[in-house]
């Protein structure tokens, strides 16, 4: 069987747990030291070399990471390779510069010409820069292994994983302390197109994981301006069924002066933010229920289609909102919304 390069390098301490995560879920896979020598582990941190002509400094007292390894065929392998980056993007909120291969490498069966892969390849400029590590990958493979026999939460996961790589803001640019950060709008016409394409990717993601709101002519969403209680009943069913908490509020970002696209959302939902100063911050409190119809909204009239006249004044922000509503309910389906990888790693070693 073929072996395959992942470029994904995990703390020596880790392997055990996602040894066992993997073999549950029925992937092969095995773990080698690491052959670019570039990332060195200490009890409490990790050592990262930038360049491979840096490699004769490597530090003392610490140890060598340990590269994934894939015993399987081309397409499975980079199946597996793909689905862990991208679960590592859902898990991190946004897409992932620094991991261009997403996809594996052959190694030679030869045992003497695979030395010669690892120090004439591994550890030249191009390929050395390709092996990442990242605390949270044994998080990502408990993603990736929750997923792997369920198609459309694949789907999901890729599909926000490519809606980060469109276009995301980080998560602390977002925190009240820095109100409004970036421009609620470009003029840009190629930024509109690429703001309607994350937003749409990010809603699929949801809709691949069936959690979206199901209404119809026949059946309105609402009545009078509230919630037509069968519609809601349904949604509702659907998210605990889901493994999802119902009752937990979202935060909606809405920062800076009112726009022409937060005008034309209706109804209007939610309840202001108890940290809102109702001028830059004015963040409001949603259901989930109530981010769904709004995120529905964005992408029903404003993105999916011909664009509006409302469609030019979406911006980072709804983007954010939209994606962040995806990934909790990604991460909430797998059982993995607010779990840590040092939860993980106790899971596992109590599994074990």
């Amino acid at each position: 069987m073929t072996s395959y390069c992942t470029f994904l390098v995990f703390d020596p301490t880790h392997v055990e747990a996602v040894d066992f995560m993997c073999s549950a879920a029925g992937r092969k896979n095995r773990f080698i030291t690491d052959p670019s020598e570039r990332f060195w582990f200490y009890k409490n941190g990790v050592t990262e070399i930038s360049h491979p002509d840096a490699l004769t400094m490597r530090p003392t007292a610490s140890t060598a990471g340990q590269l994934m390894v894939i015993d399987s065929d081309e397409t499975t392998a980079n199946n597996i390779i793909g689905l862990v980056r991208a679960a590592n993007d859902v898990i991190e909120g946004n897409y992932k510069q620094d991991a261009p291969f997403r996809r594996g490498f052959q190694l030679p069966d030869d045992p003497s010409q695979q030395t010669g892969v690892f120090c004439d390849v591994f550890r030249s400029h191009g390929f050395f820069e390709q092996f990442s590590h990242d605390s949270d990958f044994p998080l990502a493979v408990a993603l990736a292994a929750t997923a792997w026999q369920d198609r459309r939460l694949v789907y999901a996961i890729h599909k926000l994983s490519r809606s980060f790589e469109t276009e995301s803001i980080t998560w602390w640019s977002t925190h009240p302390r820095y109100g409004q950060v970036f421009d609620k709008r470009s003029e840009l016409h190629s930024a509109h197109v690429n703001t309607s394409i994350a937003i749409n990717l990010a809603f699929s993601a949801i809709e691949e994981i069936k959690l979206q709101v199901k209404s119809s002519a026949a059946k309105a969403r609402f009545l009078a301006g509230e919630w037509n209680p069968a519609v809601l009943k349904d949604i509702l069913d659907r998210l605990q069924e889901a493994g999802i908490d119902v009752d937990q509020k979202v935060n909606w970002i809405v920062r800076g002066e009112r726009s022409k696209s937060e005008d034309s959302i209706k109804p209007t939902l939610g309840a202001p933010a108890p940290y809102s100063d109702g001028q830059v911050v004015r963040d409001v409190e949603l259901t989930i229920p109530d981010a769904l119809h709004t995120s529905s909204f964005i992408r029903n009239f404003m993105t999916a289609h011909g664009f509006s006249d409302s469609s030019e004044f979406l911006g980072p922000y709804e983007v954010f909102n939209v994606q962040s509503l995806a990934r909790r309910l990604i991460l909430s389906k797998a059982q993995l919304w607010n779990v840590s990888t040092d939860d993980i790693l106790r899971r596992t070693s109590s599994e074990n």
